[in-house]
């Protein structure tokens, strides 16, 4: 499997007569295929006083397809021994099959159905309502949880990344049945939507049958609206809890994915967070300070200006030194920036894991979903590691001084209320 991962993986992409454009890799290692629709219908979308309609929406595909029921449907699935999985983030929402070439075509037919003919059913409306009700409340016992929606909030102002995509306990049971058939209606539509198709597939073939099935989806996807952001400034927010350990969020507004530097930064905050056991932050924070088992930095990589965050978890009596550590030596990496050897070495790891990455079919459609989505590419996977090789110590300097800016950081703990 290593092997086949290190081969070139340059998808066939072609538009349907509606305008969905569809990514096909013909990967006949193994007798299955993998289909992952990427809709623009991400929880950006969401009014502030019905945040969550956007998830809602995405979770209640499959509860219910013209003529089927959510059980009927779970059943015709399960029989062909399918996967279904719905998903919604702030960017985007996404549907994966996973299905043997056996049941290819039977599987194919159903998640068509399944995508373009939901009928929303009030029983399973009202029942998926108060899972998503309950999956907030959950999320909410998690201080790590807690303190990265915090801070969203703190950095964010009205952006829409301030949200959770699942939204908030009141915002969710404010919204109909209605609400989420209309939100459907407006974002589902094939013009701006993205198929990908991985596996046991022969192209033109696959071409036929989703023209025969998809074909009849019409409408163009709303363009995504502008949004301002807000100035950036330092502060400190503690949320009291009762917790055995502080959950500490540091950073600001970072930058958006389609920003030509944000390779240059992939590979500048490898060292710096990125790296796990061999980061400069996991050498300080753990190795020499002992204070906390793991500390990682990351440029959330968005449609918007996604968040640059350093996250980390330490004894509650322990928080503010360890906050002063982590803000010297991310003081001290932009200043100097990293030595030649930190640098080959971090590239030296990118590259060398990255086929590690992709050596599944789902994995593939996974990354592919992304690059698509994101207009990097159809060659995206074969120049990624070429694009890691070409970066320089003084691009690195260069761009950690442009979009690092520690005085600047907004400081989120979540901790044990007296420490």
């Amino acid at each position: 499997m290593a092997q086949v991962s290190l081969a070139k993986i340059t998808p066939y992409v072609f538009k349907l007569s509606n305008g969905l454009e569809v990514w096909v890799v013909e990967r006949r290692v193994l007798p299955f295929a993998v289909f992952k629709l990427v809709v623009p219908a991400g929880s950006v979308f969401d009014p502030d006083k019905k945040a969550g309609l956007a998830y809602l929406t995405a979770n209640m595909i499959g509860e219910g397809a013209k003529g089927l029921s959510a059980e009927e449907i779970s059943e015709r699935f399960e029989f062909m021994g399918a996967d279904f999985d719905s998903s919604c983030g702030k960017d985007y929402a996404t549907f994966s099959l996973r299905v043997t070439t056996r049941f290819l075509e039977d599987g194919l037919k159903l998640f068509a159905k399944v995508l373009l003919e939901p009928t929303f059913p009030p029983q399973e409306f009202v029942r998926v309502k108060n899972e998503v009700v309950g999956e907030i409340m959950k999320d909410h016992e998690d201080p790590g949880y807690v303190a990265s929606e915090k801070f969203a909030e703190v950095i964010y102002g009205n952006h829409p990344y301030h949200r959770p995509s699942k939204g908030y306990v009141e915002t969710v049971k404010a919204v109909s049945r209605d609400e989420v058939v209309e939100f459907y209606k407006s974002h589902y539509l094939p013009e701006g939507s993205k198929l990908i198709v991985v596996g046991d597939v022969d192209a033109d073939e696959i071409k036929k049958k989703l023209e025969e099935l998809f074909g009849g989806w019409l409408g163009k996807a709303p363009e995504y609206p502008k949004f301002e952001y807000p100035s950036v400034k330092a502060q400190k927010v503690e949320v009291a809890k009762e917790v055995t350990q502080a959950n500490i969020v540091i950073g600001h507004i970072g930058v958006s994915r389609s920003n030509p530097d944000f390779i240059k930064l992939y590979v500048a905050n490898q060292v710096l967070g990125g790296g796990g056991l061999v980061s400069r932050l996991f050498e300080r924070i753990r190795e020499k300070g002992g204070y906390s088992y793991a500390v990682y930095s990351v440029f959330v990589p968005s449609l918007y200006k996604g968040p640059f965050k350093i996250t980390l978890q330490t004894k509650n009596e322990r928080a503010e030194d360890a906050i002063k550590e982590v803000l010297d030596e991310v003081e001290k990496f932009v200043k100097e920036g990293p030595t030649q050897k930190e640098l080959e070495d971090a590239k030296r790891y990118l590259t060398g894991s990255f086929p590690l990455r992709i050596d599944t079919n789902t994995e593939i459609a996974d990354y592919l979903a992304f690059v698509a989505f994101h207009n990097l590419g159809r060659d995206y996977l074969n120049r990624f590691p070429d694009m890691i090789k070409a970066v320089t110590l003084e691009e690195v300097k260069e761009v950690i001084k442009k979009y690092i800016h520690p005085h600047k950081f907004a400081i989120v703990v979540v901790k044990k209320k007296g420490n």
